[in-house]
């Protein structure tokens, strides 16, 4: 307890103005103390102003992939989740299984809808938690987060996968202000933004944009083709200076565009995006469950397809594999590093993309194991 010592007035102030000053210190010694506490003020992606009394500690999520983000902020963090919605898929298998043999824990966590769904408030009030984050494209009902807001839950929206290029380290950043570890996210920042800067630099005057078709979730068993539009990874390939086929599909993040219309593009560079998770769906294998060997086959079987063997980029070996876990997280920036050094091999030829993922090993608390890419 720390005393307060009131001042013995001056004899030679009058009376009256040395106590008035000795109170005003007195007062001072109170309110100070109740200044340093100050309140989390947040600003979300939908301009919501948000606040936290304190830095969160029990978090309901409604996608998996946040899980990724928090890992960049601290080093435990499945203790910060109250619930998910255990969209195991969406997380990637392979790197649940590495959250799961560091924090068991994760398996046991309380169950909370994803953005795919509707909105469980139920669910949400069962967990307690102190903030509830939620997918911008998610739509809960007002009341639903009147309710919350009548529990006194704060919400905030963030955004991984609808426009990342534009809304990751935004995200990011409102998670660790949340959290109360801002200087966790700006070293993954900074990072990244060398990252993107050592790409605009490199292609400052290049007036080379060739033709890319990217499938993401290619599969054998599905309709072609998939691809993102102008929107989402389309924003990536605009960035490397490269002509995204799927343009066609305008401001819309992902889309469907033709066999037809994907042969008289005729692409320069071919990238199918897939997973563990395509393993049903007869779609590319790549990641570290899968060996060169298998991942290879599946791509095989992918341009085995009519009309993919005579794509120029086909004809030209100009064919790439990546996960799709290396998207909707902070994570995406390898991808970004590795669509600069495809479509612009002779510019970034010294690029070290594995270089990349160890650095952000360094700031992650779940590292990445094995190969999420192959050429």
């Amino acid at each position: 307890m720390v005393t307060t010592m009131l001042p013995m007035p001056n004899t030679k102030m009058k009376p009256t103005f040395a106590w008035m000053m000795a109170l005003a210190m007195l007062v001072a010694s109170f309110t100070v103390p109740s200044l340093a506490r100050a309140d989390i003020i947040l600003h979300d992606l939908k301009g919501r102003t948000v606040t936290l009394a304190k830095p969160a500690s029990h978090i309901v999520v409604d996608d998996g992939r946040m899980i990724v983000a928090l890992s960049f902020l601290t080093e435990d963090p499945v203790r910060l989740i109250a619930a998910w919605p255990h969209d195991v898929d969406r997380l990637g298998q392979e790197l649940y299984g590495s959250f799961r043999a560091r924090f068991p824990s994760i398996d046991s966590l309380p169950r909370s809808t994803s953005n795919a769904q509707d909105m469980v408030v139920e669910q949400i009030f069962a967990a307690r938690p102190d903030l509830v984050v939620l997918s911008l494209y998610s739509h809960p009902a007002e009341q639903q987060l009147d309710q919350l807001a009548q529990a006194g839950i704060p919400v905030v929206f963030v955004d991984f996968v609808s426009d990342p290029f534009d809304n990751t380290d935004r995200s990011l950043e409102i998670l660790a202000q949340a959290i109360g570890r801002s200087g966790a996210a700006e070293k993954v920042v900074a990072f990244r933004d060398q990252q993107r800067e050592m790409i605009r630099s490199r292609l400052a005057g290049t007036t080379e944009r060739p033709a890319v078709f990217m499938e993401t979730h290619a599969s054998t068993q599905e309709a072609c083709c998939n691809s993102p539009g102008t929107g989402s990874a389309g924003k990536f390939l605009d960035f490397v200076h490269a002509r995204n086929i799927g343009d066609i599909l305008k401001n819309k993040p992902f889309g469907q565009i033709s066999l037809e219309y994907v042969v008289a593009s005729r692409p320069d560079i071919y990238v199918a995006t897939g997973g563990a998770y395509m393993a049903k769906r007869a779609g590319l294998l790549i990641g570290p469950a899968f060996g060169r060997d298998e991942t290879r086959q599946s791509l095989d079987r992918l341009l085995a397809r009519p009309g993919f063997r005579d794509l120029p980029a086909v004809k030209a070996g100009a064919v790439h594999g990546l996960s799709q876990q290396l998207f909707n997280s902070p994570l995406d920036i390898l991808a970004l590093d590795l669509l600069a050094k495809w479509t612009h091999p002779a510019l970034f030829k010294d690029l070290d993309v594995e270089a990349a993922k160890q650095t952000l090993n360094g700031l992650m608390a779940v590292p990445l194991t094995g190969s999420y890419w192959t050429e």
